[in-house]
């Protein structure tokens, strides 16, 4: 099973909804979409909801084969200390967030904790990188101290 998550920001994603939707059109694997509030007439995947309990989210976590994310810290962190692999399509300022999440996501894609798309069209080849790819590992509890590790380290 795949698992999408598109959030919890009160701003609509409908680029990573389109692209996920589209994906899901040509695998054979289940897809469940948490869409947030992004309203997308989903044709392709298995189960779509708006929002779901933090344990629920861990659940669908630990679940999925791969994880496509929206390029939030939170279920980042998360998956990245269940050392899962994580696909994460960054939102655009203004458009889709407060905030650039392309900064963030290109360190974490540059020192092998996620895979980003930065053209939603790529997407099919991020999920196919994904399924042989060698993601950093983390301790539970650690996805922080460990990320600012490695970007001290980027930064020298």
């Amino acid at each position: 099973m795949i698992f999408v998550s598109l959030g919890t920001m009160d701003m609509p994603f409908v680029r990573m909804a389109k692209a996920v939707d589209e994906l899901a059109a040509s695998l054979e694997e289940e897809v469940i979409v948490q869409t947030g509030y992004t309203d997308y007439p989903y044709q392709h995947v298995a189960k779509v909801f708006p929002f779901c309990t933090k344990d629920e989210m861990q659940e669908y976590i630990s679940q999925a084969s791969i994880l496509i994310l929206q390029g939030g810290w939170g279920a980042i962190s998360e998956a990245m200390e269940k050392s899962k692999r994580i696909v994460v399509i960054p939102r655009k300022d203004k458009t889709e967030h407060i905030h650039d999440q392309f900064q963030l996501i290109r360190k974490l894609d540059s020192i092998g904790c996620v895979i980003g798309v930065f053209d939603e069209r790529l997407l099919p080849n991020a999920v196919e990188k994904a399924r042989n790819f060698h993601f950093c590992k983390i301790e539970r509890g650690n996805a922080e101290k460990m990320i600012r590790e490695k970007l001290e380290k980027w930064f020298l």
